[in-house]
């Protein structure tokens, strides 16, 4: 008989679930150009316009397509920060990048986590 450990069965960081979130990372190029992309639909559910769009950090989850999860510095005279959840298709739909959902008034410490479902 053998016995799994918990340790065996539960996912590292570097190996998520299954249509789980990955681990956070720094923004990259493709991050930049995603945030970009969506930075005057992000204004209008914020209802305001940010003074800077800095993409920080963000995190991936694969479903039907990507959900981008991003960190986002929006001032540059304060701690003020978004989070936004980004969708991107898969390539055959000719799905195009939609901002799913926004998180206002957050900080460089706040976690970023899966939201908006």
């Amino acid at each position: 008989l053998y016995t799994i450990k918990f340790e065996e069965v539960m996912p590292r960081d570097d190996c998520p679930l299954a249509g789980g979130p990955g681990g956070i990372k720094p923004a990259d190029d493709i991050v930049r150009t995603i945030c970009h992309q969506v930075r005057s639909d992000a204004e209008q559910k914020a209802d305001y316009s940010f003074e800077v769009f800095e993409p920080v950090s963000y995190r991936t989850q694969v479903v039907a397509g990507t959900n981008f999860f991003v960190k986002v510095k929006v001032s540059s005279t304060d701690d003020s920060h978004i989070h936004l959840r980004v969708f991107r298709g898969l390539p055959h739909t000719g799905c195009a990048i939609e901002l799913s959902a926004i998180l206002k008034d957050k900080t460089s410490t706040c976690k970023l986590e899966p939201f908006g479902y």
